[in-house]
């Protein structure tokens, strides 16, 4: 997995780094380094986000639910 395909994962999943490390429960660092191709993310890793991200895009959010407020007493 490339750096940028890595960072795109991410972003389909509307995950920072910083929300990774705390999935996963590691070092910093470590994110840091996947993200900036320093250490190749381990293809275990890469195969989870990947699926989880073709998922994610797949589908979709939902838009039915934009611009909608709680109903409250009668009111919209």
């Amino acid at each position: 997995m490339t750096p940028s395909r890595f960072m795109e994962c991410l972003a389909y999943l509307f995950w920072s780094r910083e929300t990774l490390v705390d999935i996963l429960e590691c070092d910093p660092v470590l994110v840091k380094e996947w993200a900036e191709g320093r250490e190749p993310v381990p293809p275990q890793l890469a195969a989870w986000l990947e699926s989880l991200a073709v998922a994610h895009a797949k589908a979709g959010i939902p838009t039915a639910y934009r611009r909608r407020h709680a109903v409250r007493m009668g009111f919209k």
